[in-house]
């Protein structure tokens, strides 16, 4: 289970500050696959399950398995669904985005959001943004996300966006899985402004 798990622990952060920057403009329920990727490493798929402030990632793992990220406002865990034992992973909150500004953009698409923090020179950079349709649906994202190797350009794009009636069990753990702690991650969880 801990290799099928590296991916969700690296990327934790950055999948929680996906979805919430949209959230201002709508709370829907819909299902997309998302396809995120990042520096040298192939892409990764997910079926996403949004409903307002629920959110379900759903990516394969061995056999039929699929590996599950569930981000809600009372239970952040990650699971495989056939997991021996049955356990998840209890998540800690994703952490506050750093202090900085952000500035608005309109786009064909939707309302862009772009954050930046200051550098100590006193010079701003970008370190997120995120495409939003006015109805709250998060249609991309670019972010810089800290990793082992320094800094990565981490990015988010959606398709196949479908309207829904999602089922409030798909934001829950199954029923006689054990919620554990997560064990510490060893890198920071904050995304560090770039220098200057």
């Amino acid at each position: 289970m801990r290799a099928a798990l590296a991916l969700p622990l690296l990327l934790w952060p950055a999948l929680a500050m996906a979805d919430p920057r949209c959230a201002r403009f709508g709370q829907p329920s819909y299902t997309a696959t998302r396809v995120t990727s990042w520096g040298n490493a192939p892409p990764a798929t997910a079926q996403v399950f949004q409903a307002g402030p629920n959110l379900r990632l759903e990516t394969p793992a061995p056999g039929e398995a699929r590996l599950v990220t569930l981000m809600t406002p009372g239970l952040n865990a990650v699971f495989t669904t056939n997991a021996t034992p049955p356990v998840a992973l209890r998540m800690p909150p994703p952490p506050a985005p750093p202090p900085g500004r952000e500035r608005q953009e309109a786009q064909r698409a939707g309302i862009l959001l772009i954050q930046e923090v200051q550098g100590v020179s006193g010079q701003w950079h970008e370190v997120a943004r995120h495409l939003c349709r006015r109805d709250g649906v998060l249609l991309e994202a670019r972010q810089l996300q800290q990793s082992p190797e320094g800094l990565i350009t981490l990015e988010t794009r959606q398709s196949g966006i479908r309207m829904i009636s999602a089922d409030p069990a798909l934001f829950q753990v199954p029923a006689g899985f054990r919620l554990i702690e997560a064990p510490a991650q060893p890198i920071s969880r904050r995304t560090a402004p770039p220098p200057g």
